[in-house]
């Protein structure tokens, strides 16, 4: 999603402006529902804990990735690594629920 067509590079050089734009929309939303439809197999978990937890991961991370580049511009390879942290945050709260 950080990396999607349409998200731009913050600065003219590093990590953001190499992988800035790299991946299609459909690609992106394809590893979403798969990683969603996945999570459903966690052992020890409700069925629907596992795809919530996905999706809070999804949206942490976008929360980051939206202030982001509203603030900067763009992304950095600052803001991919902080997306990571903010979806596993999500996920991890949403397992723990």
């Amino acid at each position: 999603m950080c990396c999607a067509r349409g998200i731009p590079a913050a600065q003219p050089e590093g990590l953001g402006r190499t992988v800035a734009g790299t991946v299609g929309r459909l690609p992106a939303a394809g590893v979403g529902v798969g990683l969603a439809a996945l999570a459903v197999l966690i052992p020890g978990t409700p069925w629907w804990q596992g795809p919530v937890a996905v999706v809070l991961g999804f949206l942490a991370a976008a929360v980051v990735l939206v202030r982001c580049v509203n603030r900067l511009g763009g992304v950095t390879g600052d803001v991919l690594g902080a997306c990571v942290e903010a979806a596993t945050l999500g996920v991890l709260v949403g397992l723990s629920a």
